[in-house]
């Protein structure tokens, strides 16, 4: 589970409660629910709450509950996606030998900072990162930069897991197999699933886990996904899913529809041919509305959070625990 908001969260003390209402420490309890890697964003720069420094103490606590750590690099001062992969306002922009010396100083540091289980290069690059000189459409300069960034994780930790993510599970055997082909040294292939925009159809989705892997020989898992319990709202932050239309047809948006959704998906990589075609990851079920009813900076996520609006713990968790 990505955890990354209780950088936020949790400046309002421990506020989680399990199912019967009863006040929990959040990382002992997510281990007790199945849950066994938590996943954190890393943005370069001084971001209150995504920077190295702020994410490490929720690391050393999440360690000593026996999570396993998962690093998610962003490589830029806010968010990476498929449409926004902005290089960090620190590093170069215009010469390729200086900004790859950066990043590698960069995933160094961070390698050591962190010593993760799982340390993820990028964020969702189906176009490449670090644009605009590391696009996807440069061949050069992007294997150029992500051959140097897995190279220097496998140097410094070699038990680290190396970890590359992009959102199109439909394209995601070609970019797989193409990395591999340029001498990209990765160990799990990560795809996003969300129905809002990777529709309906989860018999693709697990067809392309089991091809990536078979063809590729490295672990395939769902890296993200979510879904809402309600359509309600706890704060006066504007939702990323808030209507019918963005919901899969066999779930609603309830905490039963919720449940279903994730047990399907995590049953489906369960049950996958190949073993190395398995592991899925829910993102940000922590993001809860913390910040009050009335507040315009809140949880764009409360609605799809694993905890419902009073924070105690959904239906949700038993996917987890099968």
């Amino acid at each position: 589970m990505d955890v990354s908001s209780l950088t936020k969260v949790l400046r309002n003390g421990e506020i989680f409660k399990d199912s019967s209402g009863k006040a929990v420490r959040i990382f002992p309890f997510l281990r007790s629910q199945g849950i066994n890697t938590v996943r954190f964003r890393v943005w370069v720069g001084n971001h209150r709450d995504y920077q190295a420094d702020t994410i490490l103490k929720l690391v050393n606590l999440a360690r000593k509950s026996g999570l396993n750590i998962w690093i998610d690099l962003h490589y830029s001062n806010t968010w990476a996606d498929p449409g926004n992969q902005e290089i960090p306002i620190e590093w170069s922009r215009t010469d390729l030998g200086t900004l790859k010396t950066q990043l590698r100083s960069y995933t160094q540091q961070m390698m050591r900072l962190f010593n993760p289980d799982i340390m993820q290069i990028g964020n969702e690059i189906d176009g490449g990162f670090l644009w605009p000189i590391g696009r996807l459409s440069d061949t050069g300069s992007f294997y150029s930069l992500i051959r140097s960034a897995a190279n220097t994780v496998r140097m410094e930790n070699y038990n680290t897991k190396i970890l590359i993510h992009i959102a199109n599970y439909k394209t995601a055997n070609k970019f797989f197999k193409n990395a591999i082909k340029h001498g990209i040294d990765f160990d799990i292939a990560g795809v996003s699933y969300y129905p809002k925009w990777h529709g309906y159809n989860t018999d693709s989705l697990f067809e392309a886990l089991s091809q990536i892997s078979q063809e590729t020989n490295k672990r395939a898992i769902i890296a993200e996904n979510s879904y809402p319990f309600t359509f309600s709202w706890a704060d006066w932050t504007n939702n990323v899913v808030g209507w019918e239309g963005d919901l899969h047809p066999n779930y609603a948006a309830t905490a039963n529809g919720q449940l279903q959704q994730v047990h399907d998906l995590v049953k489906g990589v369960r049950n996958l041919a190949t073993p190395l075609a398995s592991g899925y990851a829910y993102w940000e079920g922590v993001w809860v509305a913390s910040e009050g009813p009335e507040s315009k900076e809140g949880s764009p996520w409360e609605n799809q959070a694993c905890f419902d609006f009073a924070f105690k713990a959904l239906p949700v968790f038993k996917a987890f625990r099968e």
